[in-house]
């Protein structure tokens, strides 16, 4: 029996060795083990990769159409801020477009400069996701409320609702910048209601002022 031992020890002793010695030269060789292969992309991953592939620009062509897309984004501002005084009388629709289009243009610019794998993840990122989503469909919203209904009641909620989303997606940028967003909105609003009801006040006042003045004899 112990004859029949000694083979089983030896061939022990020898594995035992050839691992040692594959550890010893993977230490002093400096050449560390091969890393695992990294986990299949996911749907996203792999939706975000084929954009950002489809959209392979060259240097100069990305800067062109940076230039572009920006020039055009800040030539659509200035063309709101035109007509920005014609929603005071009544006729925001000019406004509302023209705004909405330099939000696009804008984000467009954007994506020539960073790329759109870099710009979309860095919208998705679980700290503006919400905001991101929201500023884009009140854009997308506010275009088809001006293209279609054309309601001033309507473009202007519309027109609300971008901007609030736009300031809170704006805030997701910056330190405390929800916290500020919230209180200058929050402001808005009360002020805006507050001058709502003494408006309302105001008309009740003048209609029952006239309505008194009617029945006073001649």
């Amino acid at each position: 029996p112990r004859n029949q031992q000694l083979p089983a020890t030896a061939a022990m002793f020898a594995a035992a060795g050839k691992k040692l010695s594959s550890i010893s030269m993977t230490v002093f060789s400096g050449q560390a083990e091969p890393d695992p292969p990294p986990p299949p992309p996911t749907a996203w991953e792999s939706m975000v990769n084929k954009v950002d592939a489809y959209f392979e620009l060259s240097y100069m062509q990305r800067m062109a159409g940076f230039a572009m897309t920006g020039i055009g984004g800040l030539v659509m501002m200035g063309m709101a801020s035109m007509y920005l005084p014609m929603v005071l009388i009544g006729f925001p629709q000019k406004f509302a477009f023209t705004y909405a289009m330099s939000n696009l243009l804008l984000l467009l610019s954007s994506c020539f400069m960073v790329g759109p794998k870099k710009q979309i993840e860095n919208m998705m990122q679980p700290s503006r996701a919400v905001a991101a989503l929201g500023w884009l469909t009140s854009t997308i919203g506010l275009l088809y409320v001006v293209w279609r209904m054309r309601f001033f009641v309507y473009v202007v909620s519309a027109l609300s609702v971008q901007v609030i989303c736009l300031l809170y997606y704006v805030g997701t940028y910056l330190p405390w910048g929800n916290s500020w967003v919230t209180y200058i909105v929050k402001s808005w609003v009360s002020m805006s209601l507050k001058l709502c009801k003494g408006i309302f006040c105001f008309c009740c006042r003048s209609a029952s002022g006239d309505s008194g003045s009617s029945l006073l004899p001649m």
